[in-house]
This record gives C-alpha cells, sequence and structure tokens, in this order.
C-alpha cells in the first residue's frame, strides 16, 4: 500500500498567520505546500498524545506531527514510542527536512511501515543546515510492536523527519562567531535549533564544541580544548546571560578576552539578550574588551569597479564616468584584459587577458603569472594571494604569493568545468560555481592558512554544498560576510539568479535579459549583461545603470 501525505493544514498556516500563542500539530489538511509565514516570537506548537485503539498508521502520523513540539525534550512524541525506544530515540542527532506533498509512505509489512521521503535540506546534529546532495527519495523504516494491547514505534531513523514549511516554523537560526587566523574579523558559523528556552544554552555549547565541519580548518576559536559549561546551561536574567566556564587553565587575559568577544558577537541578540557575563573556574571574569573590536562585515567601495576597454576604475554614482585608481588604472588597461579582481585597498589587481592571469601592484611592474590555456577570470585575496584555474579543470586550482611562484592546491570539489571563483573579504572562505553535467555545482570551503596568511597545500576537506540550477554555470559573487549569489544560463535562454546564506536558505529570481557576471557590493546585486549593461535590482526589477562596461570587478575591502 502505498500513500502520498497531504500538505501542512490549513487550520495551523491560519493560526500561525494570526500570530496565535499555542497552536495545535495535527488536524485537517488540504493538498499543496503551506505558504512559510515568519513565525511570532512566543509560539508554541501543542502536540496530541495517542489515542486508545489508534492504527499502526494513525501512531505514525501522529509520532511525526508531535515530533514537531520539542517542549520537554519532545515529551509527545516519545509517547508514541515503546519505552525502550524513547529512551534510545535522540532527536537532536540531525533532521532530514522533506517536501511533503512528495512525502510518500508505505506498508511493507505487517509491523513496518516505510516513508519515501523527498530531502530538501538536512540538520547536522550540530545544527548545520545544508542543500541535499542528491533529490532522490529516502527510504525511512519505522517498526511497530504492541505495548499493553496499543501500538507503539520500536524503532525509527535517528533524529527527525520534518517538512521544509514545519522545519521553518520549529527551528530558529543563530549565527555563531569564529575568528579568522588574525583575529582581526569575525567569521559568521550559522546554525539552527528547535525550542525557543534553551537556545542560549545550545549555542554556547556549540562555540566550545567549535566551527561546523567544513569551516574549521579557515578558522580559530578562542575556547580552548577541555573546557566545559559547568553548570550545564546558560540562565539569563534581566536581559543578561551568565556563562560559567570550567576545565580548562584559563589564565592567559587575551584568551578570556577573545572568549568573551565571541560570547557578546554571537549571543547579543538572542532572546532579548543585551549582555553576557562571564566566569572562569568560578571567578568572576573583569577582562576588558578587545581594542580594535573585531569585524564583523567587512565592506568595500560601494561604487563598482569597472573597465569599459579605456578606463579601469570607479563608476561613478551617475553611472556617466570612471575614476581611474592612482597607480593601476594605466597598467590595468595597457593590458587589454578580459576580466579582474581588485585587491586591499585598491593596491593591487589580478587579471585575465588573452596571454594568462596577471598580477599588477601599485608602483611595480606588472607580473604574468598563469599561462595555462583557458583560464577564468582569478580572484585575489586579503593577503595579496592570487588564484587561478583553467575552465576545463576544476581540480588544478593555483595560487601565488607574492614572489610570483605557483602552489597548487587540493580542491574538495568535482565537476566537468569551473566557471567562477571569488574568496571572502576576510580571506577564511573561497565560493566556486561548477559545471556539473546538466546542473550546476555551487560550494564553499574553508582557506587554511600557515602562520604567514599563505595557503596551505589544501583546502578544507569538506565543502559545504550549495543550491544547485539546471543550467550552464556564468559567474558566483560574494555580497556580505555571510551570504553569496550565483549566475547560471538556463536551457530556454533565460538566467537565473541564487542567494544563498551559507548554512541557511537559497532564493531564486529570474536575472535580466543576457546576463553574464555578477557583482555584490555591500549586500547591493550588480549583473553585466552581454550588451555591456550593469543593471542594479530596484524593487522588483532590474534598472540599468550604466552602459559600454566590458566587465565589472570584484573588490576586497579597504
Amino acid at each position: 500500500m502505498r500513500e502520498r501525505v497531504a500538505a501542512a493544514s490549513v487550520a495551523l498556516l491560519a493560526m500561525v498567520l494570526a500570530g496565535c500563542a499555542a497552536i495545535p500539530s495535527a488536524g485537517p489538511v488540504q493538498p499543496g505546500e503551506a505558504v512559510v509565514a515568519e513565525r511570532p516570537p512566543d509560539l508554541d506548537f501543542l502536540a496530541d498524545s495517542p489515542l486508545p485503539g489508534a492504527t499502526q498508521r494513525e501512531i505514525l502520523d501522529g509520532f511525526l506531527d508531535a515530533a514537531v513540539s520539542p517542549a520537554g525534550d519532545y515529551r509527545v512524541a516519545r509517547e508514541y514510542l515503546t519505552p525502550e525506544f524513547s529512551d534510545a530515540w535522540v532527536p537532536q542527532e540531525g533532521a532530514t527536512i522533506d517536501s511533503l506533498v512528495e512525502r510518500e509512505v508505505v506498508g511493507v509489512d505487517e509491523t513496518t511501515w516505510r516513508i519515501d521521503a523527498t530531502p530538501t535540506a538536512s540538520l547536522r546534529g550540530n545544527g548545520q543546515y545544508e542543500e541535499p546532495e542528491s533529490r532522490a527519495a529516502i527510504p525511512l523504516e519505522y517498526r511497530f510492536t504492541q505495548v499493553e494491547g496499543e501500538w507503539r514505534i520500536s524503532s525509527a531513523p535517528p533524529g527527525l523527519l520534518i517538512d521544509q514549511v514545519s522545519f521553518t516554523q520549529v527551528f530558529n537560526e543563530y549565527t555563531l562567531y569564529f575568528f579568522d587566523p588574525t583575529y582581526r574579523y569575525f567569521v559568521p558559523d550559522v546554525r539552527w535549533y528547535a525550542g525557543r528556552e534553551s537556545a542560549q544554552t545550545s549555542i554556547v555549547r556549540a562555540m566550545i564544541a567549535g566551527p561546523a565541519e567544513w569551516l574549521q580548518p579557515g578558522v580559530r576559536s578562542a575556547f580552548p580544548e577541555g573546557v566545559q559549561l559547568d553548570p550545564a546551561a546558560v540562565p539569563v536574567s534581566g536581559r543578561t546571560a551568565d556563562v560559567s566556564l570550567e576545565g580548562a587553565a584559563l589564565d592567559d587575559i587575551l584568551t578570556v578576552q577573545r572568549i568573551q568577544a565571541q560570547l557578546d558577537a554571537t549571543l547579543i541578540g538572542v532572546r532579548n539578550i543585551d549582555s553576557v557575563t562571564l566566569s572562569v573556574n568560578g571567578a568572576d571574569s573583569d577582562a576588558s574588551s578587545l581594542s580594535p573590536e573585531p569585524v564583523k562585515t567587512p565592506r568595500v567601495d560601494p561604487r563598482p569597479v569597472v573597465f569599459d576597454g579605456e578606463v579601469f576604475g570607479y563608476l561613478a554614482s551617475s553611472g556617466e564616468r570612471i575614476v581611474p585608481i592612482d597607480g593601476l588604472s594605466e597598467q590595468v588597461a595597457a593590458l587589454t584584459p578580459i576580466g579582474a579582481a581588485l585587491g586591499v585597498g585598491a593596491e593591487s589587481v589580478a587579471l585575465l587577458n588573452d596571454a594568462g592571469v596577471w598580477v599588477v601592484r601599485v608602483d611595480e611592474e606588472q607580473t604574468r603569472l598563469d599561462t595555462r590555456p583557458g583560464l577564468i577570470t582569478p580572484a585575489i585575496d586579503r593577503e595579496g594571494v592570487v588564484w587561478s584555474v583553467p575552465a576545463a579543470s576544476p581540480d588544478q586550482l593555483v595560487w601565488f604569493g607574492p614572489d610570483g611562484a605557483p602552489h597548487p592546491i587540493q580542491v574538495p570539489w568535482s565537476g566537468s568545468s569551473i566557471a567562477s571563483i571569488e574568496v571572502s573579504r576576510d580571506g577564511t572562505r573561497i565560493v566556486a560555481l561548477l559545471g556539473d553535467g546538466a546542473r550546476t555545482h555551487f560550494v564553499a570551503a574553508s582557506i587554511q592558512r600557515d602562520d604567514d596568511g599563505l595557503p596551505t597545500e589544501a583546502l578544507g576537506s569538506v565543502p559545504l554544498r550549495l543550491a544547485d540550477v539546471s543550467g550552464t554555470p556564468l559567474d558566483v559573487a560574494w555580497l556580505d560576510s555571510r551570504r553569496v549569489a550565483s549566475l547560471t544560463a538556463l536551457p530556454d535562454g533565460t538566467t537565473r539568479l541564487v542567494t544563498q546564506e551559507l548554512g541557511g536558505f537559497a532564493s531564486e529570481r529570474d536575472g535580466p535579459a543576457g546576463a553574464r557576471s555578477i557583482d555584490g557590493g555591500n549586500a547591493e546585486l550588480r549583473v553585466l549583461t552581454v550588451d555591456g549593461e550593469l543593471d542594479a535590482q530596484t524593487g522588483v526589477g532590474w534598472q540599468v545603470r550604466a552602459s559600454g562596461i566590458r566587465f565589472i570587478a570584484a573588490q576586497q575591502p579597504g
């Protein structure tokens, strides 16, 4: 027997939109995905206990409904389980997030049911949200046995199965902050947790455990190994969170200052927290604040950097002239570039022309770095390192340091081609847009660096999967410290823009006609068309800001 599950309850949706303080998780259903509404901050889900004489299917449906409510460590959901399995079930192990309208329930035998769940995302046990590697249905088996004459679930997959709409209503997004290797920047690490009351405790435990696996090689945490949260909760009193750490020698004032800075950056704003007190091994910390304070969102010049065939520089706000960059513009124009990236402080440029990849630095002779055929536009990072790769060989990424020597680096991605790369403004991460058959492959990876700030022999071995699209990959851009964008040409000749939060949701929209490259300013997305028009989003449409542009260059902060 195979049944398709109906979509979320219309009654539930109406109560969410009305801002009710509590909503039931069961009731009549109607076909079609519910509209995702922002959950009011004090919303609870009221789960129903199992009814006497319920069938296996009713127990299964009731369990999935009740698992939407994390109250009391999923107290009601555990009522649908046998006592033995209730003790063993750990809902915090992660989640499969699926499309409810595509969910199918199959009776396997007299005591087994299978759910075929079409994944839209997954949630790891540490709260990391990730796009699925495949959209193929995942079979999940649930076994039943009778307890005192009533059916109960005796075996189920680890963690939760939750549909995308319910996920957005039950789980909340929180941003943990770690440091770049220089401790000048905060690097965001987005996590998702269910349950309001324990959010700050989950956050601090996650900070102690360390960064997400994909991010870990490129960042630093101030929390030393062996430190523990004791007591094992973070109470909030009068809008102040109290964090008590034990178990490690924390007599280094700088380390304590950095821990306090991480806690402040992460916790302030959660559950109306506006201050954090820290005690270490039973003693209140009186460490002063870090100075200078690490930067959360490095900003670039708000003017786009463009080349019109004659002048390389900043596009004036009027869109009618280009302001040259002293010491760079003439050298860049002389090389007849077809793509470029501007380095820190506008003191260097990595560019691509018909002869290969070059670096141009103020008051220095231009240097050709890479002569391999078929190269894409290079990237340049905060340390002045130039990154280059051939379009047809995504695994042949090479970086060039100040001495100009090539350094091949291992990459965690695969694909048949690569269209674009760009390094984050804090220097800790790189995004890449690859071709992979009929679809794009959009990934982020961390950059491991040595004590001199130079990349090591490999990027982080675990990439973060981002949203993919059917079509031909064109370009990527960083919008800010936590959001990226990709541009893809679709088979029907149109283009698609994907804006993605790292560790969060992706949104898609149509690009302007003939779009071929993109640039992220300070959260502003700009698009260059094949006709040389530079477009910016205005309302729901695109407005031409300039014409006659050959290319637009990515920027690093000043």
